[in-house]
């Protein structure tokens, strides 16, 4: 495919990978989607051989360029984008490719066209994509990971590997168009959902990327190292845990939130009529601990 919208860095031989979508924006709630496949990038030093000339996609005065300036001389100027990476196997399976950007602002269609003719020349056999979204759910049970797929046959997929099916109607995100799409031109597609404690608002919450992490790695036979996310999901539960012993109010309401977890296997969309008041007391609470050189590492 030779287009202007594409730019290749490189053309590999890929043994029929599959393909994995991360794209910030909506669809991206605690960053649980974009940081799981950067995660995955880095630990398979995985090689970007493709990305998307943003200029058609993007609305910059809505998302900014970022620009580095040193000593009054402009240095870079990075451009939202998607970027291509893939990963070979060798002879232990299926090669990967993981696709990290941007939700599109304009063009949906074209965007996932692009997508889908890369995925076509690389021989890819199936694409997941991920995404998050908060809901009332407590940090002190699994996290829970909710699927949608674009073909009846796949849903066996999603009962084999604990995926709750997703019941839903209303705003759709680019995940949405991309899995019609898939199903339009007869090529499986899953899409995986990160459900992260609403009161948690930090960037690549380490359980919820630990889970999606872990469960994509099952379904794709994949073996990565997840020791970095283990330990920071461990410490972020040792801060959590520490907050509740001092703020029993919060603590009760956990409890709560555990109940209605275990009672409710399907996803919840109700919001906690007080719920800006506990996200403010667990920001809070997670500063104090910045501040005090607690943060965790990265």
């Amino acid at each position: 495919m030779e287009s202007r919208s594409v730019i290749f860095l490189e053309r590999p031989i890929l043994n029929a990978p599959d393909m994995v979508v991360a794209l910030s924006g909506w669809a991206d709630a605690a960053q649980v989607a974009t940081g799981t496949v950067a995660y995955l990038a880095r630990k398979l030093e995985a090689n970007r051989f493709a990305e998307v000339n943003p200029d058609e996609f993007y609305n910059f005065p809505e998302l900014r360029p970022t620009v580095t300036i040193e000593n009054g001389v402009i240095a870079s100027l990075r451009l939202p984008r998607a970027n291509f990476f893939y990963w070979k196997a060798g002879l232990s399976g299926h090669d990967l490719i993981l696709v990290h950007g941007v939700e599109p602002h304009h063009y949906w269609q074209r965007f996932s066209d692009l997508i889908l003719d890369i995925a076509d020349i690389m021989g890819v056999r199936r694409i997941y994509t991920l995404g998050g979204l908060y809901d009332r759910v407590p940090h002190t049970l699994p996290p829970r990971i909710s699927g949608v797929v674009n073909n009846r046959e796949l849903t066996a997929v999603l009962e084999e590997f604990g995926i709750v099916p997703i019941g839903y109607q209303g705003p759709a995100s680019f995940h949405s168009m991309l899995l019609m799409e898939c199903a339009r031109l007869e090529k499986e597609a899953i899409s995986l959902w990160g459900h992260t404690p609403f009161y948690i608002r930090m960037e690549a919450n380490p359980m919820v990327c630990l889970a999606l992490a872990g469960k994509l790695s099952e379904m794709l036979g994949l073996e990565v190292d997840l020791e970095e996310l283990k330990q920071a999901s461990e410490y972020l539960r040792e801060m959590l845990d520490r907050l509740l012993a001092e703020n029993k109010e919060l603590a009760l309401y956990v409890k709560k939130l555990e109940k209605e977890y275990l009672s409710q296997p399907a996803p919840s969309s109700e919001r906690a009529e007080d719920a800006e008041r506990i996200i403010k007391e667990v920001e809070d609470f997670l500063r104090q601990q910045r501040d005090r050189g607690e943060g965790m590492a990265g």
